[in-house]
């Protein structure tokens, strides 16, 4: 579904919601009176859905409009969720060498909660801005995690702890995020067991920082800062 039709459908749906409550509101200033009209603008949406519920006969049509509102306002949430359900993530998964590569960067929507489903992830990027530290905690059963890009997030030190927890870790990119100095050393004297490469652009992180993890097997560990 395209971004126009979807937000097409998202404000057609919002219109004939306000129309259905306003058209309730209608029907109480018709029959009550202008009290219990007034009453119901201040409480709504609930106050007019309370009403055409207790008046179900009378308030049918604006209840069937409000009804449609919902389902129009929500398809293109629904379509979307369903299209990942059946076809997966399209471009953004793609299994390689029978290792599964997931995408996220440019994720538009509120949240990462599908990394609950996707548990053998070997290579992820998820550089975008809403990534932060409690977002790491999704990444936390992802066992076979080997690369790992969170560049241009909010990525703190209390963050970077989080990482050592990921046993297959061997590279690791965090160029401009929030962590420091002392957040990388510390994270350094204790790193994930496998870990090889490490991107710490962007950081104002001192070379010296990160020599001695380098020194310690200096053929096979690098470090770009």
């Amino acid at each position: 579904m395209s971004e126009v039709v979807g937000v097409g459908l998202l404000f057609g749906g919002l219109l004939l919601l306000v129309v259905g409550l306003f058209w309730l509101i209608a029907k109480a200033y018709r029959s009550r009176g202008i009290f219990l009209a007034a009453l119901l603008v201040l409480t709504t949406p609930f106050g007019p859905l309370v009403y055409g519920l207790i008046h179900f006969r009378t308030a049918l049509k604006p209840l069937i409009l409000i009804l449609a509102g919902l389902l129009i306002g929500a398809a293109p949430f629904a379509f979307s969720h369903g299209l990942e359900l059946l076809m997966g993530l399209g471009e953004r998964e793609r299994i390689i060498a029978g290792e599964r590569h997931l995408v996220l960067t440019g994720w538009d929507r509120p949240d990462y909660s599908i990394l609950s489903s996707r548990t053998d992830v070997v290579v992820l990027e998820i550089a975008n801005p809403n990534v932060n530290d409690e977002t790491l905690k999704l990444l936390l059963p992802l066992t076979k995690l080997r690369e790992l890009t969170l560049n241009d997030s909010m990525l703190s030190d209390e963050g970077l702890k989080l990482l050592r927890q990921l046993p297959a870790l061997e590279s690791l990119r965090v160029a401009r995020t929030k962590i420091t100095k002392d957040g990388v050393v510390d994270f350094l004297a204790d790193p994930p067991a496998k870990l090889k490469e490490l991107d710490v652009s962007g950081n104002s992180i001192p070379a010296s920082a990160l020599r001695k993890w380098k020194n310690q097997e200096p053929e096979i560990r690098r470090y770009v800062n």
